[in-house]
């Protein structure tokens, strides 16, 4: 995150900017009980916009959860954004690159999902079910800015299931 950041050097931008950070490390989130993760969001909603660094999210259940699903939540996010990206085993037409930004739905509650198991644990029978919501306002906002997003960029959108 650091070297992200650097971008944002006033000398090179000639823009002063003031950036209010939060730890979100999963030591920080349980010392505050995930209040850190509600005082970033709350920041994000106020500026408008957010940089967040990878997190680790624990497995166990009684643990503090995933910081990008509560942070989805304070924000009312729907939109993931992957920006600049190489697809692999896409080779790039005469050599030329061009910027590609991967655009993904947030699923209403992937960490949230119920699931269960069937045919006997580690058998070759076993079936492993997972429910997920996904509303259609979360849909149609994914769309509507790839499509938003692309029409003001020139660009195209492709859908990869």
């Amino acid at each position: 995150m650091e070297q992200a950041v650097r971008v944002l050097d006033p000398g090179l931008l000639s823009l002063e900017l003031s950036l209010e950070r939060f730890d979100l490390s999963l030591k920080s989130r349980r010392a505050s009980s995930n209040q850190v993760v509600i005082d970033a969001a709350a920041a994000m909603r106020e500026a408008g916009l957010g940089l967040k660094a990878a997190t680790i999210t624990p497995e166990g259940a009684g643990d503090v959860g995933s910081p990008n699903r509560l942070l989805r939540e304070q924000v009312d996010g729907k939109v993931i954004v992957r920006t600049g990206r190489r697809l692999p085993g896409v080779a790039p037409v005469a050599g030329v690159h061009h910027p590609i930004s991967v655009v993904r739905m947030a699923v209403d509650d992937a960490y949230g999902a119920s699931e269960r198991r069937e045919g006997g644990t580690g058998s070759a029978q076993e079936i492993a079910y997972r429910l997920e919501r996904i509303s259609r306002l979360t849909c149609r906002a994914v769309a509507e800015y790839a499509f938003r997003t692309a029409a003001k960029l020139n660009g195209r959108v492709f859908d990869c299931p």
